[in-house]
């Protein structure tokens, strides 16, 4: 044995050092004066994890010099005392209400798989792993054959992926148990994981972990909602999850491994010859490296049809496994699909997420929670920059940008354009919805491509004050000129509508301005 244990910092993994350290306002961590300090490279590994996560921001390293400064989810993160993966998942999680359920499937990724697999198939082709003819010989009888079939792990099977399927199990073991406590209870879990399949120790330790976590959120995350973040402990009889907390739930595990998103290869993506082929191959979010992963033969995600496979999934980790040829494989554990629509909004403010110009379609709308006009840009994900479902960013930000003045399909006002739309249409201010009714013309008017008067005139005026939001609007009106956009509006009005048009939008201005000088109060 060693004379001395390694130090610490040698042993646990680094990011949990680095966002520590991070939180505590150390901007060059690479060049702070461990007593034993870490190899380098380590430190940037942890780095990159942490920004790719969205804990640390890199944007401003080349002004700023140092490895990043914390973000506010770092910080957030920084103040549980778990990894720095899991503990985005439950603040995630806890924020969309979903944290006692999350609370379990961190409980699960903290141990290995709780369900007994048949036997050790690491030199097997992952193509044959979960074929119960596999192991299966001609001397088995009936008897051994029923209990064979009683250990399969396919027994627990969750379309939403394997950490679903642990949950499941989980949860009908918590309730053969019905929190009796003492020997009664142990009895009922160890007799219940004999008969399905599953490992009495493992499923212990997941226990232990979920009361360590419901106590922690009672502690931490006591404004959520939830048993554990109220009481410290968790329901022996708690239901499965509805369709919607599964999604929730899902949204929550892929935040905490964004970089560990995987995309089912692309045809020609792959070259040369791989010794489980590219039909079945994955490819990482977060390398360049075009090395194929395969989805662990024990999952209940596995197939050997390809047609079979979600296209995106994340997974917790990765192994290598020598197969009989002596080369080596990368297989993932703990596979979870993913809708790639909520790659963008997941990943925002991450270096795996890549914002382009803005696109035609779908087209603009008005964010009443942002007082903005969004528009859809050009969005792309992980290291190779897969295209995915375009996300809304705010429009006036994004024409400014280099790549929107490339393009012939917007104007530098469009997003006055749209805002006087809707402004027109009344779905902006209190006070003007009745207003359309008046309109000589429709409002899609405003943005259509054709030349017309008193489009350019009302565009003009909100342009030239500045004004593509309510909050603007308002304070115009209330600091500069409550007449603003009356003349302009009466090229709009109909004529045997002036006088109502006039009164609607003279109560719309003295409510809107009433608001204004209110908003502190």
């Amino acid at each position: 044995m060693d004379e001395f244990a390694l130090p610490e910092v040698l042993t646990r993994p680094l990011e949990d050092v680095v966002l520590a350290m991070k939180a505590l306002n150390v901007s060059n961590v690479a060049g702070f004066p461990f007593p034993t300090p870490p190899d380098r490279s380590q430190i940037t590994a942890a780095v990159k994890l942490l920004a790719n996560i969205g804990c640390v921001d890199l944007s401003n390293v080349e002004v700023e010099s140092g490895d990043g400064t914390v973000t506010r989810l770092g910080k957030a993160v920084a103040k549980l005392p778990l990894g720095v993966r899991y503990a985005k998942m439950l603040l995630v999680a806890a924020q969309a209400g979903v944290l006692d359920y999350a609370i379990v499937l961190v409980s699960i990724l903290s141990e290995s798989s709780p369900f007994q697999h048949n036997a050790d198939k690491t030199d097997e082709d992952p193509e044959k792993e979960g074929d119960d003819s596999d192991v299966e010989s001609n001397d088995e009888t009936d008897d051994d054959k029923t209990k064979q079939e009683k250990k399969s792990p396919k027994r627990w099977h969750h379309r939403k992926g394997d950490i679903f399927a642990a949950m499941l199990a989980v949860g009908a073991c918590t309730y053969a148990g019905r929190g009796a406590g003492g020997a009664s209870e142990l009895v009922a879990t160890r007799r219940f994981c004999e008969e399905n399949g599953l490992n009495t120790v493992i499923m212990g330790r997941i226990q232990k972990m979920r009361k360590h976590l419901a106590s922690l959120a009672k502690h931490r995350l006591s404004n959520a909602e939830g048993i554990a973040a109220k009481t410290g402990g968790y329901s022996s009889s708690m239901s499965p999850p509805s369709e919607l907390q599964e999604r929730l739930l899902i949204q929550a595990v892929t935040s905490g491994l964004l970089d560990n998103v995987a995309l089912l290869a692309p045809p020609g993506s792959l070259t040369g010859t791989h010794p489980y082929g590219s039909r079945c191959a994955y490819l990482s979010s977060s390398t360049l490296s075009k090395e194929p992963m395969y989805i662990d033969g024990n999952s209940t995600m596995h197939s050997r049809d390809f047609r079979q496979l979600p296209q995106w999934i994340c997974y917790d980790s990765i192994v290598r496994k020598v197969i009989k040829d002596g080369t080596s494989v990368m297989i993932m554990k703990n596979i979870t699909p993913v809708d790639p629509s909520w790659l963008g909004e997941l990943a925002k403010g991450t270096k795996l997420l890549s914002l382009g110009g803005p696109l035609v379609s779908p087209l603009p709308s008005y964010n009443a929670d942002q007082d903005a006009i969004m528009c859809p840009v050009s969005t792309k994900f992980g290291c190779h920059r897969w295209e995915i479902p375009s996300i809304k960013q705010v429009m006036y930000d994004c024409l400014q940008s280099p790549e929107s003045k490339q393009t012939p399909d917007f104007l530098i006002d469009d997003s006055f354009r749209w805002f006087a739309r809707f402004l027109l249409e009344g779905k902006v201010l209190p006070g003007l919805q009745g207003l359309e009714a008046f309109l000589n013309d429709k409002p899609t008017t405003i943005t259509r491509r054709t030349p017309v008067a008193k489009v350019s005139v009302l565009v003009s005026c909100l342009a030239g004050a500045g004004v593509d939001s309510a909050a603007a609007l308002r304070k115009h009106w209330a600091e500069k000129d409550d007449k603003f956009l009356f003349k302009a509006l009466k090229n709009w009005v109909k004529r045997e509508n002036q006088a109502d048009a006039k009164t609607l939008w003279i109560q719309a201005v003295k409510q809107n301005v009433a608001l204004w000088k209110a908003r502190d109060h």
